[in-house]
């Protein structure tokens, strides 16, 4: 039903690549808004080395993205999802291509395959190491084409405006420190993660849940945000020796808090890059027989390890062996940053450890981008599609974004009837459950679970009124930089049951006293409070250590196997 005087017929929130995929995806015929909170060209997408992950060799096959992808996510996958998602990669990749995107080819003029870890089979389509900035630029060019596409910079959207019915009608905005409604037949929400709710994060200062937020609000639940992938190779060469990980558990600490560490691309390890300790061991071996290879919660958790047992806050990753002319063709932009900090890496290697990078979860949705709210769509980082499970495998990510660009494009333009999403899902919190804080077993649940009746699962822990006299000392005024180092010390990569506990208090405690926000920055901070709280409601369902979330109270749960039995072996790794 589209609403009486809607100013656009679709407005996107956001400028990543879900959000540009759909804006092109979509008829010219409609009125397009696409809001930028900031720059166009200020997005986590641009900032992807590796590349795109789809079956495109003639030795690959589909079931085994599908099986390396299960595996990755420790068998809490929704594999409908996943195998609708991943079937349409080579037409992902072939749209990219007709918008202009120069993948590296190699001398026969074939997409030249790189392979990252937890992937059995070189099929990363990819521009060197600077796959996301190539596939952006193509984009912005091609919408700068488009008339129909009204592009927003620093326009903020804060709430979500909702009719009697509590269909989506548009959205309240902030520009220009004015609040003002925005009606739209459909509402898009691509605004990316949440990763600045952490000390040490690889995304940009933009991304502070804005979407997740604004969908948990309006009654959309959230899933699996637990599962917060940190990935293990953050270039460690800028920080001093107290300051990279100054809580081996947290990953704690950089020097302001905010801006964007520089990643060491999971590809350089695909090339043969190991991973070696103080000592100069490589580890990885006695941790994963896939080593360098394994997927990116094993290897996060290994590093911490090894940083624990030695002196340096780092661990080093050395692709040196390679031949220099492979290294420059292939990480010129890697090569060229740690050259800038007095590291050659065709000579020495590099000084790395891990860093948030990839918010697993978020709000449910189908392929195709539907949520539980009628005329309201979530793509990318911010929803959840059950494609990722407990831990996203390397180079999903930008396929994801492709693909549910494409389908919530057809199914704007289709027009076709709203329905209610169902995934599988290990957590799942709602508004009501915050409101409730009822106490419950965790346990597997549905969507249909944490429907708008508030059943869903959510755990009670210390009361916040004891804040204070639990830890010893008052409760820190609120603020973003406290609020990332309570995340990165209790939600980090390793948590623990009464770390859990604490974290839930004080955040309900500033919850209680926060104060409705007038600037962008405050609507940032408010958004990254309930991210956080999502979080932590999220991490105490979870009745394992699985995935991305290492509880160090909990049993591990076993490692999942691959559920082809006929999977072909994987290559033997370059460089090992």
């Amino acid at each position: 039903m589209k609403p009486r005087n809607a100013d656009h017929d679709v407005i996107i929130v956001g400028n990543g690549l879900a959000a540009l995929t759909l804006a092109l995806s979509l008829p010219e015929s409609l009125r397009i808004a696409l809001l930028c909170k900031y720059r166009l060209d200020d997005n986590a997408s641009s900032r992807a080395q590796g590349g795109i992950a789809a079956v495109l060799d003639r030795l690959d096959r589909l079931d085994d993205h599908v099986a390396d992808t299960l595996v990755a996510g420790a068998g809490l996958c929704d594999e409908a999802a996943v195998r609708a998602i991943l079937s349409q990669g080579r037409a992902a990749i072939e749209w990219l291509i007709g918008t202009g995107v120069p993948f590296s080819r190699t001398d026969t003029g074939s997409l030249h395959l790189t392979r990252e870890g937890g992937h059995g089979a070189s099929r990363i389509a990819h521009v060197a190491d600077h796959t996301g900035l190539s596939i952006m630029q193509a984009l912005y060019r091609a919408v700068a084409s488009r008339p129909n596409i009204q592009r927003l910079e620093q326009t903020m959207a804060v709430d979500l405006l909702q009719d009697d019915e509590d269909r989506c009608v548009g959205v309240r905005v902030l520009h220009q420190g004015q609040l003002q409604p925005m009606h739209a037949a459909s509402v898009v929400l691509a605004s990316g993660g949440c990763g600045q709710v952490y000390a040490r994060t690889t995304t940009p200062t933009a991304c502070t849940g804005d979407g997740i937020a604004m969908a948990f609000r309006a009654g959309c639940a959230a899933a699996n945000m637990a599962f917060m992938q940190f990935h293990p190779t953050g270039f460690a060469g800028h920080a001093g020796p107290s300051r990279f990980l100054t809580d081996i558990g947290a990953g704690l600490s950089n020097t302001d808090g905010q801006e964007p560490i520089f990643l060491i691309s999971e590809a350089v390890r695909g090339e043969g890059g190991v991973l070696r300790n103080e000592a100069g061991e490589r580890f990885m071996p006695r941790y994963d027989e896939r080593a360098e290879l394994a997927p990116r919660d094993i290897v996060a958790r290994a590093i911490a390890a090894e940083i624990g047992r030695q002196s340096l806050p780092h661990v080093w990753l050395d692709i040196s062996h390679r031949p220099r002319s492979f290294i420059l063709e292939h990480f010129p932009t890697i090569h060229a940053h740690c050259l800038a900090h007095g590291i050659d890496i065709t000579r020495s290697p590099i000084p790395v450890g891990p860093v948030q990078h990839y918010t697993c979860g978020g709000i449910v949705c189908d392929t195709a981008g539907h949520t539980q709210v009628e005329n309201l769509f979530c793509l990318g980082e911010a929803a959840c599609t059950g494609l990722h499970g407990a831990n996203r495998l390397a180079s999903n990510s930008l396929l994801e974004c492709v693909v549910m660009g494409r389908n919530a494009a057809r199914a704007i333009a289709d027009g076709a009837r709203w329905h209610h999403p169902m995934i599988r899902a290990m957590t799942m919190v709602s508004k009501h459950d915050m409101a409730q804080n009822a106490p419950s077993e965790p346990r597997e649940t549905t969507v249909a679970a944490a429907d708008r009746d508030g059943s869903a699962p959510f755990a009670q822990c210390l009361p916040a009124s004891r804040v204070a006299d639990e830890s010893g000392t008052a409760l820190p005024p609120f603020g973003r930089r406290s609020l990332q180092a309570l995340v990165s010390q209790h939600l980090g990569i390793l948590r623990s049951t009464p770390g859990l506990a604490h974290a839930h208090a004080v955040l309900t405690a500033w919850q209680a006293r926060v104060r409705p926000p007038a600037s962008v920055s405050g609507h940032e901070d408010l958004n990254l409070l309930t991210c956080a709280q999502i979080i932590e409601a999220s991490a105490r369902q979870c009745p394992t250590s699985i995935g991305a979330h290492c509880n160090v109270d909990l049993t591990a749960a076993p490692p999942p196997t691959a559920p082809t039995a006929s999977r072909r072996q994987p290559s033997a790794q370059p460089g090992a």
